[in-house]
């Protein structure tokens, strides 16, 4: 058995002897001999040995031994300074930085920051254990670009980068996470958007900093649609950036066309600063039955279970606990009596917390959500049931990783996926080893290669990008397809560059569907300000042909359905009140489901239905000759749920629009977020008697 090999299979509480020890040290040294500090064998013996170090399984004697061995693989996170000499001292030094407070990179990070400290624009293949965040703040803080902008690709993790940068440059950098802040472009800033709102923002700076996380998503074979809001916010924003930066786990290489590849450095890298223990159970019969003994058997340390959709984890949940799975928690059954009370009681949501567990999927508002990871991260939850909306869009880590189905959605998911969901196991100065447990074949083992069709190839590319891509670098067969998609659509140019993103082919049916509209009842799309019950009809069934057609959820799915809850949304002043007729009406013998219909439906009022009615706002427009439709302030109103804008925007930064409601009329009219927050800042929260004991401690969390 080789030396690695013991260092796997070592259980807990047996000590290492020293010739384990000397065996061990011996290996990795003639790998590092070797591969030097890619040395993958090196770095997981090294690694295997902190966390003996950690345990008390090290002979006596050994600390010292491990420290250096660390420090040859170039880990300085986890060493001590004062166990070296004067000249390792120095070298580990010359990897320290000041983020603010003092803190170490190790020996990859360091050569990756002094590349872009140089000026060269970097493409990043890294673990995700890698400490990317850590190399952003690093270069931010040592180069100090005056306007950066983040690309992310979730809303969740836009509203964990916020919170991270702004705690960090708070003093130096504005930072902005909305389409409505105004930026001033004499003030230092820091855009931490998703692809879609950089879009909308429609920034007319020049970019110092241009930040792409999980670039991985520009490949349309990601199955991602999104990909080609991805690829136009890259092409528009490439160009007038002076500095690039990609990050992203697993990718072999990636194609940007001859005009960029030249300019980039493509650093790939396996550089681990933890390792997984992997625990294959795929043999088992009775599933779950393995799955709840491998549960019980780590105990309290943090697990994720990843699951394929929100009604298995919550199917999932609910088995655990019928199973009496309980653990700690010592303000976990006041979250879930303050989840019931200001949301619905009829909820299965909020079920386990008072036993230390909790579910995340897609379905769950936002701000509910990220409560639930901090809680994760605070360890009050031990055990978070999720789907694929946690492993993509956060940075949160656990012990254990239990990988019990292994689907997203209804599709297998490949190596790619598998390897984002077991890459969640330990994180850098948190878990040294992890456990990621298996209960079905691991996909076979591939090499993924990232496109970057805006660039790669422009003439051949969506019609939605081909459309946006300018005349001069498209070949004539590039331009003949643009004039043939404008002739069969029957749509002028500007349309489809804003709106094709829907696709084109769905566009045209929503065209022929206005023509026959307008021909036979042109007043119930030709409105302005707001919409009658008619119209509020006719428009809906435009939004959900197309939200039906891209296969989004929409809670409700008939044009007079949707009509009458947009109605109603817009005359409940209470959340909880509009959660409760939604539930009583449309969902009577099954709460829970109709709570998450519910939020399916607020979702989609947030991004589907507006993005179609803008286009069929558009398209009205181009097509009626008997008069003119003004949508816009409809549409504003419903991405607001009828709501003040900083009330949403509070929301989405984690005060959960309940607990706002609650706050709303000890405020003073509030015009934005941030006099919306520095009022809630000076209130007296004691005083006022609707505030409890968890809506202080959400607050906490949420203006620390």
């Amino acid at each position: 058995m080789s030396a690695v090999e013991k260092l796997r299979r070592i259980e807990p509480g047996q000590m290492l002897s020293a010739d384990d020890l000397f065996d061990a040290v011996c290996a990795a040294g003639v790998d590092l001999a070797s591969y030097e500090r890619e040395a993958e064998t090196a770095l997981e013996i090294a690694i295997r040995l902190l966390e003996a170090r950690r345990a008390g399984q090290l002979p006596e004697g050994g600390d010292g031994v491990v420290e250096y061995l660390a420090e040859e693989c170039g880990l300085y996170p986890y060493v001590e300074l004062a166990n070296f000499s004067l000249l390792s001292q120095a070298l580990i030094e010359a990897h320290a930085i000041d983020v603010p407070g003092k803190m170490y990179l190790h020996s990859k990070q360091m050569q990756t920051l002094l590349w872009l400290l140089n000026g060269d624009n970097v493409i990043l293949s890294a673990p995700t254990s890698f400490g990317k965040s850590a190399l952003v703040d690093a270069f931010i803080e040592k180069k100090r670009p005056h306007t950066i902008v983040m690309v992310l690709p979730t809303i969740a993790l836009i509203d964990e980068t916020r919170r991270r940068v702004t705690k960090t440059f708070k003093n130096l950098y504005r930072v902005i996470s909305d389409t409505l802040e105004v930026h001033d472009q004499q003030t230092p800033t820091i855009f931490v958007l998703t692809q879609e709102r950089l879009l909308n923002r429609r920034l007319d700076c020049s970019i110092d900093f241009l930040f792409v996380d999980e670039f991985y998503k520009l490949d349309p074979d990601r199955d991602d649609g999104r990909y080609q809001t991805l690829n136009l916010a890259l092409y528009k924003y490439l160009p007038v950036s002076r500095q690039c930066f990609m990050a992203g786990p697993h990718i072999r290489q990636i194609d940007l066309g001859v005009k960029y590849t030249g300019n980039f450095r493509f650093i790939r890298t396996d550089y681990k600063t933890v390792t997984v223990n992997v625990i294959d159970r795929s043999a088992s019969v009775e599933k779950f039955d393995v799955f709840l003994k491998d549960l019980k058997g780590v105990g309290g340390e943090s697990s994720l279970v990843f699951t394929s959709a929100p009604k298995s984890a919550q199917e999932l949940l609910l088995s655990i606990m019928n199973a009496d799975v309980s653990l700690d928690t010592s303000i976990g059954a006041e979250v879930e009596r303050w989840v019931n009370n200001n949301y619905h009681s009829g909820w299965t949501a909020a079920k386990g917390l008072s036993h230390g567990l909790a579910v995340h999927h897609g379905k769950l508002p936002r701000s509910l959500a990220q409560l639930f990871v901090q809680l994760f991260d605070r360890r009050e939850i031990k055990i978070l049931i999720c789907t694929s909306t946690l492993i993509e869009g956060v940075n949160t880590s656990a012990a254990n990783v239990f990988i019990y189905d292994k689907k997203i959605a209804r599709s297998d998911f490949d190596f790619f996926s598998f390897a984002n969901i077991r890459g969640r196991v330990g994180r850098m100065m948190r878990h040294f080893v992890g456990n990621a447990y298996l209960y079905h074949e691991a996909p076979e083992e591939i090499e993924t290669d990232v496109a970057v069709p805006v660039f790669s190839d422009p003439n051949g590319t969506s019609d939605f990008l081909v459309m946006n891509i300018e005349p001069r670098e498209l070949s004539d067969g590039g331009l003949e397809r643009v004039e043939k998609i404008q002739r069969e659509s029957g749509l002028p140019a500007e349309i489809i560059r804003e709106h094709g993103a829907i696709g084109v082919d769905l566009l045209k049916r929503v065209r022929d569907s206005i023509k026959g509209t307008l021909k036979y009842s042109p007043g119930d799309l030709i409105w302005t300000q707001y919409p009658s019950k008619d119209q509020r009809v006719a428009i809906a069934e435009l939004g959900l042909m197309v939200a039906h057609s891209k296969r989004e959820a929409t809670g409700l799915h008939t044009p007079k359905q949707v009509g009458w809850a947009w109605s109603m949304l817009s005359q409940y002043q209470s959340l909880p009140d509009f959660l409760e007729w939604f539930v009583s009406t449309f969902s009577p013998h099954d709460l829970s489901d109709g709570v998450d219909r519910a939020f399916q439906f607020l979702q989609a009022c947030e991004f589907s239905f507006p993005r179609t009615l803008v286009a069929v706002e558009s398209i009205v427009n181009h097509v009626s000759t008997s008069g003119l439709a003004k949508y816009g302030h409809y549409i504003a109103e419903l991405e607001q749920w009828f709501r003040p804008a900083w009330m949403k925007q509070l929301d989405e930064s984690g005060i959960p629009l309940p607990l706002v409601e609650k706050l709303k009329p000890h405020l003073r009219q509030p015009q934005s977020k941030a006099e919306a927050l520095s009022q809630i800042h000076s209130l007296d929260l004691n005083s006022i008697s609707a505030i409890g004991t968890v809506d202080r401690f959400i607050l906490k969390l949420a203006l620390r």
